[in-house]
Formats: structure tokens, C-alpha cells, sequence
């Protein structure tokens, strides 16, 4: 219902420079931080709010996920972005 407006996003980030970003932890992204206390109110809302997610935003969490995570820096498997 909302893969299009997951891809939108994707591919505004990928011109932005994100080339990383894909479709799957966008949703993880919502799923478990952004919506989990207040689900938008209807699948229009939804689809907005996935519209006017920032960069930013979205790697504030990932910062957030790789804090609180019990993996080191050895068990990260995809570090080439960063590099």
C-alpha cells in the first residue's frame, strides 16, 4: 500500500547521496521508531509522513540502533559506505 511512497523516498536519499537506504529499513525505520507510539490515522497520513522523512531523521535512529546494539565494530558486516 505504500511501497511506492517507500521508493519515492529511497530514491530521494539515493540523490542526495544516501545510496545505502533501501525500502526494507525505511520501514523498519517507521515501523519500530517513528510510528511506534502514534500510527498515522489513515493510510493517506501514512503515506505522507514516508514523503517527508528526512535524511537526517532516519540517521539519527540508525546512530541511535548501532549505540545500543551489542555488536562491535568487528561484527558490522557492511562498513564501505563509510569509507
Amino acid at each position: 500500500m505504500v511501497k511506492k511512497e517507500l521508493k519515492t523516498t529511497c530514491e530521494s536519499f539515493r540523490k542526495l547521496g544516501y545510496s545505502s537506504v533501501d525500502e526494507k529499513e525505511l520501514m523498519h525505520y517507521l515501523v519500530s521508531y517513528r510510528w511506534k507510539k502514534a500510527a498515522p490515522s489513515s493510510i493517506q497520513a501514512c503515506r505522507e509522513d514516508i514523503l517527508h522523512i528526512k535524511p537526517n531523521e532516519f540517521f539519527d535512529y540508525q546512530q541511535l540502533v548501532a549505540q545500543t546494539s551489542r555488536l562491535t565494530i568487528n561484527d558490522w558486516q557492511d562498513l564501505k559506505d563509510l569509507f
